[in-house]
């Protein structure tokens, strides 16, 4: 392969990686065909087999690299709610939101991606690092700024902070356990009740 300046291998890549990312949105994962990735990427078969050994390679670190990135942005906001010392509006409401909507087709397919992700970790140890390493990130900055709604009050002080944030992250991998069927899943308004009694359970005593 031709590597010049402006076709670096981490481009090629990424270009492979949004290409796979933007067939997925469009025709699903099964949907997704290397022939309209490689035409997507403008690029060649030759060229992703460069990079990947097959489809699943490729599927699995689209997935792997959106994943990361939605993490990222989570840690950023994270980053800047802590840098500015200001948490906006109840934190106590955005935790209910997180943790509720259970049958959004939008979370449920996000739920969907991110077990692919930690699966396919589970057999790539370079992946198992940069998912650990953005994960520790997150849990590192969730856990700061829920000392701080502590201290200000809001979350009971006799509760453990990381544990809280740890809660947060593994709900939503939880629920993809009841995701492979429509009847698995609680009704919402009987996990919206269950998550308000846990979200008020967190709540300092005259809040």
């Amino acid at each position: 392969m031709t590597r010049g300046l402006e076709n670096t291998d981490s481009q090629i890549r990424g270009r492979l990686i949004d290409s796979a990312l933007a067939i997925i949105d469009r025709d699903g994962i099964d949907g997704a065909r290397l022939r309209d990735i490689v035409e997507h990427a403008g690029m060649t078969t030759g060229s992703l087999y460069w990079f990947f050994k097959n489809r699943r390679a490729l599927i699995n670190a689209a997935l792997s690299e959106r994943y990361i990135r939605k993490m990222r942005q989570l840690t950023d906001a994270a980053e800047d709610i802590i840098q500015k010392g200001l948490v906006v509006g109840d934190p106590l409401d955005l935790l209910a939101e997180i943790t509720v909507r259970v049958s959004d087709s939008e979370r449920v397919l996000a739920r969907r991606e991110r077990v692919q992700v930690l699966a396919a970790a589970l057999d790539d140890p370079i992946l198992a690092k940069q998912v650990a390493d953005v994960q520790r990130k997150l849990l590192a900055q969730l856990t700061s700024v829920i000392r701080s709604t502590q201290e200000m009050g809001i979350i009971r002080s006799d509760v453990d902070a990381y544990s809280v944030a740890v809660m947060i992250q593994s709900t939503t991998v939880g629920l993809a356990s009841v995701d492979l069927a429509p009847d698995l899943l609680p009704a919402d308004g009987d996990w919206i009740h269950l998550m308000e009694r846990v979200v008020n359970a967190l709540r300092a005593p005259g809040t």
